[in-house]
């Protein structure tokens, strides 16, 4: 009789607990992309509004971008830059799994 009941209160808690743990796990993964592609928009909309993308000196490798100024690429302070050379290809940078 009391294992009968047992059993029956650990399964009333994995039917009740099971959906509520499944709707958390999605809510977290929809918070987390949502924020993922708030990033890409940010980088996406500060890479068109400075010229580095369209500079000679631009690599657009994740490691040194600006050869010239690696510590302001892609920067506001970026807009101003006195070392822009107009390249003949704009380059493009990869960020995961698009590229802008």
């Amino acid at each position: 009789m009391a294992q009968d009941f047992l059993s029956n209160a650990i399964l009333l808690i994995g039917v009740v607990t099971g959906p509520l743990a499944l709707l958390l796990m999605l809510l977290g993964f929809a918070r987390l992309t949502l924020l993922d592609l708030r990033h890409q928009w940010v980088r996406a909309r500060l890479l068109r509004s400075t010229p580095c993308h369209r500079c000679l000196y631009f690599s657009g490798c994740e490691e040194l971008m600006c050869t010239v100024h690696p510590y302001t690429v892609l920067t506001p302070a970026a807009k101003d830059c006195k070392d822009f050379a107009a390249s003949q290809i704009p380059k493009s940078i990869d960020y995961g799994l698009h590229k802008i």
